[in-house]
């Protein structure tokens, strides 16, 4: 019975969405679009085939709010900028938690296309950034975003739909982890090289910049994994679990009172968040096993909280650059979409050239052409000082999950000449 009436609400408020923009009244179709997309992301819920889908309709509705009402995202008695940083490096801290070079041991002895994706991952989308805002004329600010979206690694979303598209899952990981390491000297480099005549590029804050956005939460991330799931001995004593985070809170305080010298006060936001984090991982970790909590307490919050942060962070920036992507918009859409297709069809063949097979093609075609977008943004913000810098990467990372989506789906039940694989799926 919900599931229809969700669905119900999902269509009528789509018809009058339609109507409305067909009318030319699109300032007025901002309640029934919104209605739309929530009615959409609630049916996820209601109908479980669907629930994949769910989060990506919350995306597009925050976004939605965030185009229509911009004020319910700034206006919180502070600049909510402050919030972009903290919430891209919770993301972050959830990607360390999860990683382990135990589950790719498979594709470490066989490190052909691990290679072969972090070679084209810093090399096609890059050069063909550069091509795009040549192409399409934008001003230096906006196509400096367009290299630097280029030049950034894959996110999570280029797992996701490697999974979708019964791709080579571990091969995926692998690369997106590999290339996210590799960020802080391979992107600032990159940008240098391509983007400094656009504007000043600093190699060493930019460096700097992607250590606290990236290296200091997954290792903060790595950290809290080993304390909650290590089986060595002296982790499984409250006392010595305690003494971490009373460890851990002292960094917190010092980072907080004593700022660092030079280039390395970069990395303070950082070093402040993950000795919080890690503190308070190591308290909830005592009280959780005091209460007979479950030991995987941590897998079953984080995935929400990184939700939470993905949608405040996507949704900040958007209302904080509202004006201008209503000027841009369109054309940072139609570049968003050439650049994409361009790098799925060079990071297919590409891996075809090298001898790759068709499930690792399809695979390294994803993470070549899906980029972290969440990471463009926050280096762009950053790095950079410069939030038109981070509208590229805004579009992209959106246009990304309608394409990734598409030919996952598309991707999916196409055979891939493997009998082994077909077998498997």
């Amino acid at each position: 019975m919900m599931a229809k009436l969700l669905l119900g609400i999902a269509v009528i408020s789509l018809l009058g969405t339609i109507v409305l923009i067909t009318l030319g009244n699109v300032a007025d179709a901002g309640l029934p679009m919104l209605a739309t997309f929530i009615a959409a992301a609630l049916y996820g819920y209601a109908d479980t085939k669907f629930k994949n889908i769910s989060f990506t309709f919350w995306v597009f509705a925050f976004l939605v709010a965030a185009m229509y009402y911009p004020f319910l995202f700034t206006d919180w008695g502070f600049n909510t900028q402050v919030l972009v940083i903290p919430m891209l490096q919770l993301i972050m801290f959830g990607m360390g938690t999860k990683l382990s070079l135990g589950d790719f041991r498979k594709e470490l002895k066989q490190p052909k296309g691990i290679l072969a994706g972090t070679i084209m991952v810093f090399t096609i989308m890059p050069l063909v950034g550069v091509l795009v805002a040549k192409a399409f004329r934008f001003p230096p600010e906006i196509a400096v975003g367009v290299i630097l979206i280029g030049a950034c690694p894959g996110g999570a979303s280029s797992n996701v739909m490697a999974f979708l598209a019964r791709g080579n899952v571990a091969l995926s990981v692998s690369v997106t982890t590999v290339a996210t390491l590799l960020t802080p000297v391979i992107t600032p480099a990159l940008m240098k090289l391509f983007a400094d005549q656009l504007v000043e590029i600093s190699f060493v804050k930019m460096m700097f910049s992607s250590f606290n956005l990236i290296i200091v939460p997954i290792a903060a991330g790595l950290i809290c994994h080993n304390i909650l799931y290590s089986k060595a001995a002296w982790l499984q004593r409250d006392g010595n679990v305690f003494g971490l985070g009373v460890l851990f809170s002292v960094g917190c305080l010092l980072s907080a009172v004593y700022p660092l010298p030079g280039s390395f006060s970069t990395l303070q936001p950082g070093l402040i968040l993950g000795f919080a984090l890690s503190a308070i991982i190591s308290f909830t970790k005592i009280l959780v096993k005091r209460f007979s909590g479950p030991d995987d307490w941590m897998n079953k919050i984080l995935p929400s909280l990184s939700m939470v942060a993905i949608l405040l962070f996507v949704t900040i920036v958007v209302a904080l650059n509202r004006d201008k992507l209503l000027v841009v918009g369109l054309l940072l859409v139609a570049a968003s979409a050439v650049h994409n297709l361009i790098g799925f069809v060079l990071g297919y063949w590409g891996s075809r050239a090298v001898g790759l097979s068709v499930q690792d093609s399809r695979t390294l075609s994803i993470e070549v052409a899906l980029k972290n977008g969440g990471l463009g943004m926050g280096l762009a913000l950053d790095a950079l000082n410069n939030a038109n810098a981070a509208l590229a990467p805004i579009v992209f990372g959106k246009w990304m999950n309608i394409s990734g989506s598409a030919i996952a789906n598309y991707w999916r039940d196409k055979p891939t000449g493997d009998p082994v694989v077909e077998l498997q799926n």
